[in-house]
This record gives C-alpha cells, structure tokens and sequence, in this order.
C-alpha cells in the first residue's frame, strides 16, 4: 500500500487541516474532542489557539485507513 503523507512536520491551523482534507472545520473540532480516538491537538498557551501537529495528523489518519474492497 502508497503511504499517503498529507502533512508535514509543522503546526495547522484547524481550517487549515479542514481545507487539506475537505471537510468542515466543525468537522475538524469534532474529530479533536473525539473521546475514542482524538485527533492530536495542542494550545501554546491556555486558551490560546488550537494546532494540530503535522506529523500527529499523519499517524492518525493512517491509523483509520480503510481498504474500501474489504468493507
């Protein structure tokens, strides 16, 4: 199988992270308070901005990689 690498090593902005995979940025916020298994998320700074780093986004998406012949 192709390792698909979407991110690199920096920090996204979560409509950053929205626009690369294509969904809505709530969908993007949905998938970091995820209880079961969250999309890595950081704040530098209480209640400062939310980033999500690249190379975490990797691993978690490889993670709920799906072969669409077995579903």
């Amino acid at each position: 199988m192709i390792d698909l690498i979407l991110f690199t090593d920096r920090c996204y902005r979560p409509d950053e992270v929205a626009r690369i995979l294509h969904v809505h940025v709530r969908t993007v916020y949905r998938h970091v308070n995820d209880l079961d298994d969250p999309l890595p998320a950081l704040r530098l700074s209480p209640g400062g901005p939310l980033r999500i780093p690249g190379l975490a986004a990797n691993i978690w998406l490889a993670r709920r990689r799906v072969n669409p012949l077995e579903s």
